[in-house]
C-alpha cells in the first residue's frame, strides 16, 4: 500500500523531532544544575534559546528527507541517502545523552565532530536528488558548526577535577589497632568545580562542606565537616605561603590534639593539592589549636 505525500512528511517530521524528544530526557533535568554550573564562554546564548532553535531544526530536517523520499524510495540514490542521513540523526541524538547523560563535553565534542561531516555528507547525496532538500540543511549545517565550537569552548574551559582531602580512620591506625591520628588517615575524594579566579579558596570552601556520597561513606571516608559557625573569610598566596583566614563564632575547631590534627590535616592537605601553596597558614593563629 502507498503512502500518501501526507503521511509521509508527518512521518519525516515526526522521526526528527522524535530524536529530540530523545535528547531533551538528558537535557531538562541537567540544564539547572550540573550544565547550570559550568563555565561557559562570553558568547554562549540563553538556555531557552536551544528549544526552539533545534524543534524548528528538526522541523526542516523533516521536510528535507520528505522530499528526497517523494522521489520514490525504490530508488538506490533515494535509499542511500536517506541511510547517510539515518546516520547523522543517530549522531545527532546520541549526542545529548554523552554531553549531558554522561557529563562528558569531551567525548560529546568527537561525537558532535563526525555530525558534522555526517551532515556535509547528506546535504552532497540530497543535492543530488532534490536541490530544495539540500538547502533546507544548511541552517542545520551553520547550527552545528556554532554548537561545536561552543562545545569545543566549554570542554576546554573546564578544569581537570579537584582533591578534596577527607578522613578514614581505618587507613590510620598503628601496629595495636589505634587511632594514629597522622596524615596516613587523609583519603582522596575527587570533584569538579568551573573555572574561577579563586580555585584554592573554593576548594577550601567545598572541604568545609562536607558534602560526601553514600558510597564515600560507604568505604569508610567520614568528616566532621560542615563545623556549625565554621566559615573561610579569605585567602591570601603570597611567596608560596597560603594564609587562610577563618570565622569559628561557635569555636567549633577546638578539642582534643588528635581532633583539631584531623582537621587541620584535610584543609592542609587540600590546599597543597595545588603546587603553588607550600605552607598553609590559618588565622587566627588560636583557630585549630589543641
Amino acid at each position: 500500500m502507498k503512502l500518501n505525500n501526507v503521511l509521509k512528511l508527518i512521518i519525516a517530521i515526526s522521526v526528527c523531532e522524535i530524536a529530540g524528544v530523545i535528547g531533551s530526557v538528558f537535557t531538562v533535568s541537567a540544564i539547572p544544575v550540573w550544565y547550570a554550573g559550568l563555565a561557559k564562554p562570553a558568547f554562549n546564548p540563553p538556555s531557552w534559546v536551544f528549544g526552539p532553535a533545534w524543534t524548528t531544526l528538526y522541523f526542516l530536517m523533516g521536510v528535507a528527507a520528505f522530499l528526497v523520499w517523494k522521489k520514490g524510495i525504490g530508488r538506490k540514490d533515494a535509499q542511500m541517502a536517506l541511510g547517510v542521513f539515518g546516520v547523522q540523526l543517530f549522531l545527532n541524538a546520541i549526542w545529548s545523552i554523552i554531553f549531558f547523560g554522561l557529563k562528558n563535553p569531551g567525548w560529546a565534542f568527537l561525537d558532535i565532530v563526525l555530525l558534522w561531516f555526517a551532515i556535509v555528507g547528506t546535504i552532497i547525496v540530497f543535492h543530488k536528488i532534490s536541490r530544495k532538500a539540500a538547502l533546507l540543511l544548511l541552517p542545520y549545517l551553520l547550527w552545528v558548526s556554532f554548537a561545536g565550537y561552543l562545545n569545543y569552548s566549554i570542554w576546554q574551559l573546564q578544569t581537570p577535577p579537584i582533591k578534596l582531602y577527607y578522613y578514614n580512620q581505618e587507613l590510620d591506625r598503628d601496629e595495636s589497632g589505634n587511632i594514629a591520628c597522622s596524615r596516613e588517615g587523609l583519603a582522596p575524594v575527587e570533584r569538579e568545580i568551573p573555572i574561577t579566579q579563586t580555585p584554592i579558596q573554593d576548594a577550601i570552601k567545598l572541604l568545609l562542606s562536607g558534602e560526601l556520597t553514600d558510597k564515600e561513606r560507604a568505604q569508610g571516608i567520614d568528616s566532621e565537616y560542615p563545623l556549625e559557625g565554621l566559615s573561610l573569610k579569605g585567602a591570601l598566596l603570597r611567596d608560596g605561603i597560603l594564609t587562610l583566614e577563618f570565622d569559628d563564632a561557635k569555636n567549633k575547631t577546638v578539642g582534643g590534639s588528635c581532633r583539631v590534627g584531623i582537621l587541620w590535616f584535610q584543609i592542609e592537605a587540600t590546599a597543597k593539592q595545588f603546587p603553588e601553596v607550600q605552607q598553609v597558614r590559618f588565622l587566627p593563629e588560636e583557630i585549630f589549636q589543641p
